[in-house]
């Protein structure tokens, strides 16, 4: 069987060496960034596994699916990563129409746990820039932003009326994008998670953080340990909500997803 496992998380890393266990199956493994591909340098050596580490376009996924004959796409992408999801949906759906049953390209999609944030601290948006504006009403407060990189740009106001500290991958991408942005390096946290509950308690107090701002991105990616961290330490919890996509068919553990997989 040819597997293509949209990949640039911790879970579809797992997945994949679960795969490798069950049989000679042919892998690619996709990942948006050069970081993610180094993440799998190891596993890339086995003969049977190739890793493309770019972000795919409408183009490269249909000949990618075609040229590759992919019998089953694992969707583990970032909860947060809708666009790539989208795309391959609509992709399959356009080729599945034009071949026979026994010809169609499986989808499935692997999605992280979410985390029970309870209802004490917690405040949940749409989007970033619900986030700010919430935060425009005060002055003095400090900030964690656990978004990454990705949204230096846009979160940066925060830091004009309060202190914002921003964490991030320790790459020098990540670290060059912050400094030219005007962020100062004793606001910048360049480390690389999951971190444990107690790493996340110790930052909230030492920085005295009043407010996180976070992703609903689930277990697998150090959410939980975040939000006991903030329960513990008395620090409100400003989380993006999850997107809802139809994905069809859905797996929320990978025990359940390596069952459906031996059966094919």
């Amino acid at each position: 069987m040819k597997i293509w496992i949209i990949g640039g998380t911790k879970d579809s890393r797992n997945i994949l060496n679960e795969i490798l266990k069950i049989g000679e199956n042919d892998i690619i493994v996709s990942t948006a960034t050069e970081y993610g591909g180094k993440l799998l340098e190891n596993v890339a050596k086995n003969k049977n596994v190739h890793v493309i580490s770019e972000k795919l376009n409408v183009l490269q996924i249909e000949e990618m699916i075609l040229e590759k004959n992919i019998d089953l796409i694992i969707d583990a992408s970032h909860p947060y990563a809708q666009n790539i999801s989208n795309t391959v949906i609509s992709m399959v759906s356009y080729l599945n129409e034009r071949v026979t049953q026994e010809k169609k390209v499986k989808y499935i999609r692997f999605e992280r746990k979410m985390v029970d944030y309870g209802n004490k601290n917690i405040f949940k948006f749409q989007d970033l820039q619900e986030i700010i504006k919430f935060l425009r009403q005060f002055e003095n407060k400090t900030i964690l932003s656990t978004l990454g990189s990705n949204t230096l740009a846009e979160i940066k106001e925060v830091g004009e009326k309060n202190r914002l500290f921003v964490r991030i991958l320790p790459t020098t991408s990540s670290i060059q994008n912050a400094e030219e942005l005007g962020y100062l390096p004793k606001n910048i946290i360049a480390m690389q998670g999951p971190f444990s509950k107690n790493m996340n308690v110790v930052m909230l107090q030492d920085l005295k953080i009043d407010y996180l701002i976070t992703k609903e991105s689930g277990e697998t990616g150090g959410e939980l340990q975040k939000v006991k961290a903030c329960q513990e330490c008395g620090v409100t919890i400003l989380a993006i909500k999850r997107p809802v996509l139809d994905y069809g068919t859905v797996f929320n553990t990978i025990e359940e997803l390596m069952r459906y997989l031996v059966k094919l």
